[in-house]
């Protein structure tokens, strides 16, 4: 954010003094304008921005706003924070006014729209060239992108705030699970009293029809989670330490850990975790208890990420085992998966399945009758290795 706004201060500073001579006799009118617009667009303002004091402080606002940006004009490359305060403060007034959220966003992006027509004619009718033009029009819509992000931050805040800090955390955790920006997560941020962390992990939550309600305590209370909610969900930075209580799950409730990803990648992490516990729930990951890590899972979840492609996979790939008896097919696959990962000798594959050398070689024979040349194509052997481990994962497949 900062990088961006000193940029756009430093694309005002490169205009010439002139433009800025030029547009500040003329602030009052376009003040006018702006809140004219705003209230003739956007219905949630037109009331607002009526006749009365209250159009009468948004022109005064206004008309310190564009005053603020002109000074910018040929002056020093700065960091404009006061003028991002001035927004977020936008937002944090909106937001306990009662407006949305796309309200006030659209109230910037027609006040924008309207004061670089206004600009655009002024410098026009002062003879600048079409470079100073081209230059205005660039920190222009630079401008746009950094208020609104500072409109969203200044929402977010006021917002969250009005939660205590459980319902804080949970809001935080379903904006950074649902994909929101990155603008309106960091206002959350500040106000959670969390750390930003580099990684986070996603849990996500299954309860059985009757099974008992969450006990407290199971999770630290620094920890963003809403076990109950539409959908059941938390996120830690720290899995391996914040979900120890976990094991305490009770009867009815599973909980999958998605991989340890950046917050951006938070959505998906919790995407990978739900797919992790609907598995679980049909009998196709082996898990000892109530909590799945999917790290130790990840074959078998990149397995099963489309299923009706993998069945397609073994089926096709797996055709010249079809129609042996169930035992003896049984028998041969399990050797095939065991030759296709070791390329391993009779002696060496019988020590690995506990068989007899001669019980091995007579299935190897048999397999390469199956399968012929495959069995030396390295690329074959890969699909074969995908096609067996794909049937195990879905045996209703085999």
């Amino acid at each position: 954010m900062r990088g961006s706004a000193a940029s756009d201060s430093s694309v005002w500073s490169r205009l010439p003094q002139e433009l800025g001579d030029a547009v500040r006799p003329r602030i009052p009118e376009i003040a006018r304008a702006c809140i004219d617009a705003i209230a003739a667009e956007i219905p949630d303002y037109s009331e607002k921005f009526g006749d009365g004091p209250g159009r009468a402080t948004a022109i005064e606002l206004a008309r310190r706003g564009i005053e603020r940006d002109v000074d910018r004009v040929g002056t020093p490359s700065l960091w404009q924070a006061d003028r991002l305060a001035g927004f977020r403060g936008h937002g944090r007034d909106a937001f306990h006014s009662g407006l949305s959220r796309e309200a006030v966003q659209a109230a910037v992006r027609v006040s924008s729209r309207v004061t670089w027509r206004w600009i655009a004619d002024i410098a026009r009718e002062a003879g600048l060239s079409g470079d100073v033009l081209y230059g205005a029009a660039e920190g222009m819509f630079a401008d746009v992108e950094t208020s609104m992000a500072a409109v969203a931050e200044g929402y977010s805040a006021a917002e969250a705030a009005v939660a205590g800090s459980g319902e804080r955390h949970r809001r935080l955790l379903h904006a950074l699970l649902g994909g929101r920006t990155p603008s309106e997560v960091d206002g959350l941020i500040a106000v959670s009293g969390l750390p930003v962390p580099e990684r986070v992990a996603a849990v996500a939550f299954r309860a059985l029809p009757g099974a008992p309600e969450l006990p407290p305590g199971l999770l630290p209370e620094h920890v963003p989670a809403d076990p109950a909610g539409d959908p059941p969900a938390a996120l830690t930075p720290a899995p391996d330490v914040d979900l120890i209580g976990l094991t305490g799950l009770p009867p009815g409730w599973t909980a999958a850990v998605g991989p340890l990803v950046p917050p951006a990648e938070a959505p998906e992490s919790f995407r990978i975790a739900r797919r992790a516990v609907d598995l679980a729930a049909r009998g196709l990951l082996d898990v000892p208890g109530p909590v799945i890590w999917c790290r130790d899972h990840v074959t078998t979840l990149l397995l099963l990420a489309d299923e009706f492609l993998v069945g397609q996979l073994a089926s096709t790939t797996l055709e010249p085992l079809a129609g042996l008896p169930e035992r003896r097919r049984e028998h041969l696959a399990e050797t095939l998966l065991a030759l296709v990962r070791t390329r391993g000798s009779a002696p060496e594959l019988g020590r690995l399945l506990d068989l007899h050398p001669q019980t091995i070689r007579a299935r190897l024979k048999k397999l390469g009758e199956l399968f012929g040349e495959k069995l030396d194509d390295p690329s074959e052997r890969l699909r074969l290795e995908l096609a067996l481990l794909a049937e195990r994962a879905l045996p209703d497949r085999g």
